[in-house]
């Protein structure tokens, strides 16, 4: 046997490339893993949300745009139809500023935590 075919010390050039090839694959793994639980899973998870609640707004429009028509013809058969129409537009506008006064005037306050005051009398801790 040839003593130079004996390659069970590589050399530092093949440990290199090898050492090249293991970083590769952990930094490819962990940009797989960061780009699936960090980028694709939330816009995934959002997208999702936006499509129910498209559909829901739509359906909520719908049913209030069929009452308000259904409150407009209501109130015709008393009073002529421009007058039920003006009835109604201030009804709409007054709960309209009515609800945005009460969203509007709390002020926010942010929910702080708070850390546990440890006593140094208590046994136990």
């Amino acid at each position: 046997m040839d003593p130079s075919t004996n390659n069970d010390n590589p050399s530092i050039e093949s440990e290199f490339v090898r050492m090249y090839k293991y970083i590769d694959l952990y930094v490819q793994q962990k940009t797989d893993l960061f780009l699936q639980n960090y980028v694709f899973e939330p816009f995934d998870f959002l997208f999702k949300r936006i499509m129910f609640l498209s559909v829901i707004v739509t359906l909520l429009v719908a049913g209030i745009v069929t009452l308000v028509l259904g409150v407009i013809f209501l109130i015709s058969t008393v009073v002529p139809f421009w007058a039920a129409l003006l009835i109604t537009g201030s009804v709409i506008v007054a709960s309209g500023v009515l609800m945005a006064y009460y969203v509007l005037s709390n002020k926010i306050i942010l929910n702080t935590p708070t850390a546990e005051m440890i006593d140094p009398e208590k046994p136990g801790r």
